[in-house]
């Protein structure tokens, strides 16, 4: 939808402009402070054009609007100017403002244009200046299921209608290596980024009882969540149990040997897990990404930090800064996710085994339906907790996207602490347990865990017992917390965890080559559990902002 007025460069005419832009935004429902906000600018963008613009020209004043995106353009033939060139204006005398009133000044300047005004005059004295209105709340939703399916397409396409040598080119040395970039970058930030937000959030803390009783609901809420979600996998086997005995002649023990090499090391151990969080040097946990002993770390320091912050402020500025400077970086890293998303799709398409998927394709939707009945459940516990599940949905949609395409929690962690900032949680709460989450909580894991053991049970026509059931329970849940830090963790988790019950470990050659579309749904599920959980602890703890947890914010954060 598009609306155009167009008037003579002329300062009479601005009012009769500003009256239009009032009328427009009005008409299409633009929240009202966005209006007056708007109509502020514009009528200095107006001024300014009508200042640099060619004696006797025309303004045009277009408005359009697509996916509920509100965009004000202006065009007109005349000169240069630029954002800092209105609000200089603005200040007019900036000498005859005390410090104060100009840093208030500075502050509503930074509101009224800031990143919402885009100003181009091209070699052709041409005007043209965008002003975002309002961002679409779908805009991001768009663009990756436009890019995922694009994606899939692609791969799909070089998979079957270009000559294999020239697949394997396009693929090994353009799309893996621009995914690799990126998703090395992810990793990079990732580190640094779960140290200094947990460390800066438990800095904050002066009652350190708080902070204990904080982590504790954190931690029992995550295992709680475990256990439900386990039970919602085997309930969900119980009613869909899939498994022939005939897939027993496709395992393919070769094609699973890495995999169970990678897992070789492991153990499925609550004494191992807990040892092995605290490391030997500062050094190597950030080598290896070692999550648990990472955060271990962030916690001393911030233990330590909150003891000394009288004596020694400069240390808790100094974790405040080095965490503010990693979340730029982060912004800056995830503003490329739509590619990412891209190359993930075109990869994982070209590798699929189609045969593979044939044989066992009803193991992917008993796992999508076990996931989706989880955040079914999360949603009524947030509903039990006197919260409307669609508002979180609404603003928590992003980052389930950006887990589903991803498939790894860690990279997907700077949109989920993004969303949750938006849902009005403090940062008290969701820079500590967002980190924890995406390290301990592995509900998604779970149900893809106890769904596939008792899948390859009935092809290896393995009874199950009551005792098998508590030891895979007991053994799933370990994983959960201490899963092993190597590339396809889940899967090797799967190695260890299907010889518990008297299975070869190569079973999961039947799987492997499907299992990235598994792990985008229980990469899904993971990441809602932790903001689920996040959301209910602010709230028993009084640090969830009711009111914009209600209502609608927009992207910048303002209502």
């Amino acid at each position: 939808m598009y609306k155009e007025h167009i008037f003579k460069c002329d300062r009479e005419c601005i009012p009769e402009a500003i009256d239009f832009i009032r009328n427009v935004l009005t008409e299409k429902k633009v929240n009202r402070n966005n209006v007056v906000k708007s109509a502020l600018a514009a009528e200095e963008i107006l001024e300014k054009i009508c200042e640099v613009a060619q004696e006797n020209s025309q303004i045009t004043v277009g408005i359009s609007s697509l996916f509920n995106e509100v965009k004000i353009k202006y065009s007109a033939k005349g000169g240069k100017f630029t954002v800092a060139d209105i609000q200089q204006k603005l200040l007019f005398d900036e000498t005859s403002l005390d410090e104060d009133t100009s840093d208030v000044m500075n502050v509503l300047l930074e509101k009224l244009f800031g990143k919402n005004i885009s100003i181009k005059c091209d070699n052709r004295q041409r005007i043209s200046v965008v002003q975002q209105v309002e961002k679409s709340p779908y805009k991001l939703l768009i663009a990756t299921l436009v890019v995922l399916v694009l994606g899939i397409l692609v791969g799909i396409f070089i998979q079957n209608f270009i000559p294999e040598v020239a697949a394997n080119w396009l693929i090994d040395n353009i799309v893996i290596p621009i995914y690799t970039i990126l998703i090395n970058a992810l990793k990079l930030v990732v580190a640094p980024l779960v140290f200094f937000s947990i460390a800066s959030s438990i800095a904050e803390f002066t009652d350190i009882k708080a902070l204990g009783r904080i982590a504790f609901k954190i931690v029992i809420t995550y295992i709680l969540t475990s256990i439900i979600a386990t039970c919602v996998g085997l309930l969900t086997y119980k009613a869909f149990p899939i498994g022939n005995a005939s897939l027993a002649k496709g395992v393919d023990a070769q094609s699973a040997m890495a995999t169970i090499e990678k897992g070789a090391t492991a153990t499925i151990s609550v004494k191992e897990t807990l040892v092995s969080i605290v490391p030997v040097d500062i050094v190597t946990p950030f080598q290896t990404s070692n999550m648990l002993q990472i955060i271990f770390m962030a916690i001393c320091l911030g233990l330590a930090t909150a003891t000394i912050s009288n004596r020694a402020p400069v240390a808790k500025e100094f974790i405040n800064g080095m965490n503010m400077v990693f979340s730029k970086i982060t912004e800056a890293i995830v503003s490329a996710m739509p590619i990412l998303v891209f190359c993930a799709m075109v990869k994982m398409a070209f590798s699929m085994d189609l045969k593979s998927f044939i044989h066992v394709i009803t193991w992917i939707p008993v796992i999508y339906l076990g996931c989706m009945i989880m955040i079914l459940v999360y949603m009524l516990l947030i509903l039990i907790n006197g919260l409307n599940p669609l508002k979180f949905i609404n603003k928590y949609y992003p980052a389930m996207i950006s887990a589903f395409t991803l498939q790894s929690s860690n990279a997907a962690l700077p949109t989920s602490i993004k969303q949750c900032k938006k849902i009005g949680i403090s940062e008290k709460i969701y820079s500590f347990s967002l980190p924890l989450g995406a390290t301990i909580n592995m509900d998604g894991n779970c149900i893809t865990l106890i769904i596939s053991a008792l899948f390859f049970a009935k092809i290896y026509e393995m009874p199950i017992t009551g005792s098998m059931l508590l030891q895979l329970f007991l053994a799933i849940i370990v994983l959960s917390v201490g899963a092993p830090g190597v590339p396809g963790g889940n899967l090797v988790c799967l190695t260890l965890l299907v010889p518990q019950i008297g299975i070869p470990a190569e079973a999961i050659s039947l799987v492997i080559g499907l299992y990235p579309i598994v792990s985008m749904m229980q990469t899904m599920a993971n990441v809602v559990g932790d903001a689920v959980v996040t959301t209910i602890v602010a709230k028993s703890e009084k640090m969830l902002d009711l009111n914009m947890y209600n209502d609608k914010v927009s992207d910048n954060g303002e209502k």
